[in-house]
């Protein structure tokens, strides 16, 4: 396991890439480093009650700061504390994976969350608004960050989320930077995600393109939209979701890939004994359900990973998660993407370690491959702690690729 990972809980994993990810927003303000010490010095490895009552206590707190900023006239004090907030509250229920639709204090922590980081962008200098995407017979949630309220046309990032994140926390740990090189940023919450799966029950799919071709519709209809620099950044399981519907989707001028994943099943097959394959194979699910809830009560991460999975996926069992992810691979439509992407590749990634290169191998498009390193602290799954040098690669891809470079 990467040192990174054990920094913050030596003996708990998943507590420590939690810790890790809260502790990585502070390069856009959404945390401070050694307030993430003090929290985590203050919670017992594996105890999910003792997460969550330090976190949340942590962000009623920044709440309180910001709220006594803003009667000071400290606008950027309250924004950054507000950020915080955001931050922390999502990472408070994290592990709230019981039951979260009938949870009332899971829900009352993501609404926290939320309403911090709206209060937050009221605070900022560039425009942000919550828009609705169509989709289907419905809509899913949006947040439009633009540099300013004008409809000047702009290139776009549309950012898809993975297993677990949120369009609030992944859009501006995004738009911090891009908004700086003048890009909009679009991130929303597909079935599955967020404030989708929560209002509205619509569950993950497999077949993606039907996700992302709605939210390209409506990004190029748009005066904002530059649509010949437009983007989209796939992030954790986002990473399959996005290249999928790149196999369906061609308007995009680049896609990047955060990490890349070529068969998502394979976080959870890789944690299956063969024993459980067989048992799984040959219709024992009483028995492996029974073993997998044995496991839960051990590891964290695990858990967390099989609850998650009933949720987002809305299936009934254990057994019925395994069986759900192995619809998400690329096998016969990867050599049907053709935008150029950009594949990133986590070395100490403690989900899909190895996936980021099988996707780079059979890409058949323009491909450009980085792996960031352990010598920059960016080794964890999604370079969680590096977001600095991770929008820096990022950036550095896309400024030359859509004509936005510029000498000094």
């Amino acid at each position: 396991m990467a040192l990174l990972l054990r920094h913050f809980f030596p003996k708990n994993p998943s507590f420590g890439y939690e810790a890790l990810r809260a502790a990585g927003y502070a390069n856009c303000g959404g945390a401070d480093i050694a307030e993430v010490i003090a929290i985590c010095s203050r919670i017992k490895s594996g105890d999910e009650d003792g997460w969550l009552r330090e976190w949340r206590q942590a962000a009623d707190r920044a709440v309180a700061n910001a709220k006594t900023s803003l009667t000071k006239g400290n606008v950027p004090g309250a924004r950054d504390a507000f950020l915080r907030a955001s931050n922390y509250y999502r990472t408070a229920e994290f592990y709230r994976r019981e039951d979260p639709f009938d949870d009332d204090l899971s829900k009352e922590l993501a609404g926290l969350s939320t309403q911090a980081f709206y209060s937050a962008a009221e605070l900022m200098a560039h425009a942000t608004e919550r828009v609705s995407i169509p989709y289907e017979r419905t809509t899913l949630a949006g947040t439009l960050m633009r540099p300013d309220k004008s409809d000047k046309p702009r290139p776009t990032i549309i950012v898809n989320g993975g297993f677990d994140s949120t369009r609030e926390e992944l859009g501006y740990a995004v738009a911090a930077a891009a908004l700086d090189l003048g890009f909009n940023v679009l991130t929303f919450d597909g079935p599955g995600q967020g404030e989708t799966l929560r209002e509205q029950r619509l569950y993950f799919r497999a077949d993606w393109e039907k996700v992302i071709t709605p939210v390209v519709d409506f990004t190029v209809s748009q005066p904002w939209s530059d649509n010949n620099k437009l983007v989209i950044l796939g992030v954790s399981m986002g990473g399959y979701l996005v290249a999928r519907a790149a196999a369906f989707e061609h308007r995009a001028a680049a896609i990047i890939v955060n990490d890349g994943v070529y068969d998502f099943g394979s976080a959870f097959r890789n944690e299956t004994p063969a024993i459980g394959k067989l048992l799984i194979r040959h219709g024992w699910d009483g028995t492996m359900n029974t073993l997998i809830r044995l496991y839960m009560r051990w590891d964290t991460g695990f858990k967390w990973g099989v609850l998650n999975g009933k949720w987002v996926f809305g299936v009934g069992s254990e057994v019925d998660v395994l069986r759900a992810v192995e619809g998400y691979t690329l096998e016969g439509l990867v050599d049907r993407i053709k935008t150029p992407m950009l594949v990133l590749d986590a070395p100490d990634d403690h989900f899909l370690k190895g996936q980021p290169k099988e996707l780079f191998d059979r890409l058949s498009c323009e491909k450009e491959f980085v792996g960031l390193t352990r010598e920059e602290g960016a080794s964890a799954h999604c370079h969680m702690g590096s977001g600095s040098r991770l929008n820096q690669v990022m950036f550095d891809y896309l400024l030359p690729r859509l004509g936005l470079s510029k000498s000094l």
